[in-house]
């Protein structure tokens, strides 16, 4: 089951490259259930995460900031969930 989402990780980097404005909502969604007990481990997100925190480093595009926002109050409200 693993091998298969490891597949989604290239599409959606691809994705948030073509549609920058899509960036923190998607890593907010992703922390968010990275950071859930159970969810993070059916689905990891770490991939994807990295993904797109290598985006950032090489487009220029992708705006640090909001993105960074995002994917600490996704955590932030993962961890107080679980």
């Amino acid at each position: 089951m693993l091998a298969e989402i490891d597949i989604y990780a290239p599409q959606l980097v691809d994705f948030v490259r073509t549609h920058e404005a899509w960036a923190a909502p998607i890593v907010f969604a992703l922390a968010f259930g990275e950071s859930l007990a159970f969810l993070s481990l059916l689905i990891p997100a770490w991939a994807a995460l990295v993904g797109i925190g290598v985006l950032i480093a090489a487009s220029g595009g992708l705006n640090f900031w909001p993105i960074w926002v995002a994917a600490s109050i996704g955590a932030a409200l993962g961890d107080w969930l679980s």
